[in-house]
C-alpha cells in the first residue's frame, strides 16, 4: 500500500513534534524509511510513545535498517547508548515538555549529537515522500533493562558519592521516572520521588520542570536541593535549600563557581541570547568569559565546541557538559551539581545573585515573518539605545512569536515588551 505525505509536519532542530494523529503516525514511518544501519530507539511515556516506536521501527526495517528498542528512556540516554553501542542513528519519540496529548520524533547522529542543518533538510524531505509501505518482518531487538543499566551506571560514574544529602526528585510522570530515582539512591543520597507514573496520561502535567514553582509544597520538609526534569528528561530546573528557583543560567553559574572552588578551571561559559545579563556580570566575577549563542541547544553546542568551553546551555534547562556528553542532559546535570555541593560542603543557596529584571511573552500570529520586519527592527535600535535588551524571534513549533525584554530598569523593559507586543498584533 502507499503512505500518504506528510503535509504541514517539517523536521528542525528538535524533529518533528505535533499532537498525536495520522500525520504523526505517517511522520515517523517517512523517518523509520530515513535511516539506516543500527538505530537505537527509545521513548517517553506517553500513551502514543508505543505505536508510534512500532511504526518507526517498521519504517526503519522497511529500510533494512536494525533497531535496537530501549523502551522508555530519557532523551539522553538514548543519545548516549547510540554513540556507546556504535550505531548509526539514534531517535526517541518523545514531544519533551509538550502536554500528554502530543508525541513527536527526534533524531541523533552516531555521535549521539543533534543532527547538521544538511541531515535535518534530508529527513524534512523524507516527510513529502510518498513511500510505497513493505512491511518486512520488524527487525527490532529490545534491550530494555540492559540499555537502562548501562545508562545508569554512565550517570553514577559521573556522579559523586552523596551520603547524607536529603534531595527531592519531581520526574514529571515521564521518562526520568524509571532511571533519576535509581541514580540517586545508588549514590547514597536520602531521596523523596514525585510525578514518578509511567502510564503517559498526566506526563508534564502541573509537575516537572515547567512547574517548579509547585515542587515545595508538594515536597514538605527540608532538603538540601530539589530537582524537576521535563517528559524527556533533557532539562532540569531545582530549587536550593531556601526553595528559591535555579533556572539553567543559574545552575550553569553554580557548577562553574564549585568546580573552581573544587580546583578545577572554567574559562569560558557559553548560554545564550536569553540568559539573563546577571549571569554574565556573576561569572565575571569569578573571572569566567560568557559567551551567547543563538536559542537553541545545538547552537550552545557549537559555541562550545568553537571556543572548548565545558559547560554551556539555556535558561529552560538545557544543559551540556561536555566532558560527559554532546547533548542537553536533566539527570547528568543534577548528578553532578549535587556531587560539587556535596564536596564543597556549601548550600545552593550561598550561590545567588543579582538578576536583571526580565519579561518573556508570546504572540499568536499566523505570519512569523513579522519578527524580521523593518517596523520591529526599528523598534528594537530604539529600545536599546536606551539600555533595554530585546530579542524578537519565531517560536520553531508553534504559530507565535516570542519577545523577550531585559533592562536593569523594569518600567523600561514593560514599556518595550508592550510596545513590541502591540506591533506585533
Amino acid at each position: 500500500m502507499k503512505e500518504k505525505v506528510t503535509e504541514s509536519l517539517s523536521f528542525g532542530t528538535d524533529g518533528v513534534r505535533a499532537e498525536y494523529g495520522e500525520e504523526l503516525e505517517r511522520a515517523a514511518y517517512a523517518l523509520g524509511r530515513t535511516v539506516h544501519g543500527r538505530v537505537v530507539l527509545g521513548r517517553d511515556t506517553r500513551v502514543s510513545g508505543e505505536r508510534l516506536a512500532q511504526t518507526f521501527a517498521q519504517g526503519a526495517s522497511d529500510a533494512g535498517a536494525q533497531v535496537e528498542y530501549a523502551g522508555i528512556m530519557p532523551t539522553a540516554g538514548v543519545a548516549y547508548l547510540t554513540k556507546s553501542r556504535g550505531a548509526d542513528f539514534g531517535a526517541v519519540i518523545s514531544a519533551s515538555h509538550n502536554p500528554p496529548e502530543y508525541n513527536g520524533i527526534k533524531i541523533f547522529s552516531s555521535e549521539g549529537e543533534k543532527l547538521s542543518e544538511q541531515a535535518e533538510a534530508e529527513f524534512n524531505a523524507a516527510l513529502r515522500v510518498q513511500f510505497e509501505q513493505k512491511n518486512v518482518p520488524l527487525k527490532m531487538r529490545a534491550d530494555i533493562q540492559g540499555a537502562r543499566e548501562e545508562y545508569i551506571n554512565f550517570l553514577c560514574g559521573a556522579g559523586r558519592e552523596l551520603k547524607g544529602m536529603k534531595i527531592a526528585l519531581d520526574c514529571a510522570n515521564g521518562a526520568a521516572s524509571v532511571i533519576a530515582p535509581q541514580v540517586f539512591a545508588r549514590l547514597g543520597a536520602d531521596t523523596v520521588t514525585v510525578s514518578a507514573n509511567i502510564g503517559g496520561l498526566d506526563i508534564n502535567d502541573g509537575c516537572g520542570a515547567l512547574h517548579i514553582d509547585t515542587l515545595k509544597r508538594r515536597c514538605p520538609g527540608e532538603f538540601d536541593i530539589y530537582f524537576a526534569f521535563d517528559g524527556d528528561a533533557d532539562r532540569v530546573m531545582a530549587l536550593s535549600d531556601k526553595g528559591e528557583v535555579m533556572d539553567g543560567d543559574l545552575i550553569m553559574y553554580t557548577i562553574a563557581a564549585l568546580t573552581m572552588q573544587n580546583g578545577g578551571r572554567v574559562s569560558q561559559v557559553v548560554g545564550t541570547v536569553m540568559s539573563n545579563g546577571g549571569t554574565e556580570e556573576a561569572l565575571k566575577k569569578l573571572g569566567v568569559k560568557f559567551l551567547r549563542a543563538k536559542v537553541g541547544d545545538k547552537y550552545v553546542k557549537r559555541m562550545m565546541d568553537e571556543c572548548g568551553a565545558e559547560i554551556g546551555g539555556e535558561q529552560s534547562g538545557h544543559i551540556i557538559l561536555s566532558k560527559y556528553a554532546g547533548t542537553g542532559d536533566g539527570i547528568l546535570t543534577a548528578a553532578v551539581l549535587a556531587g560539587l555541593l556535596k564536596e564543597s560542603g556549601r548550600a545552593a543557596s550561598e550561590f545567588s545573585y543579582p538578576v536583571y529584571p526580565q519579561f518573556n511573552e508570546s504572540v499568536k500570529t499566523a505570519d512569523k515573518e513579522k519578527a524580521a520586519g523593518a517596523h520591529i527592527a526599528a523598534l528594537t535600535k530604539e529600545w536599546e539605545e536606551r539600555g533595554v535588551r530585546v530579542l524578537v524571534r519565531p517560536s520553531g513549533t508553534e504559530p507565535k512569536i516570542r519577545v523577550m525584554t531585559e533592562c536593569k530598569n523594569a518600567a523600561l523593559a514593560k514599556a518595550a515588551l508592550a510596545q513590541l507586543k502591540d506591533a506585533l498584533l
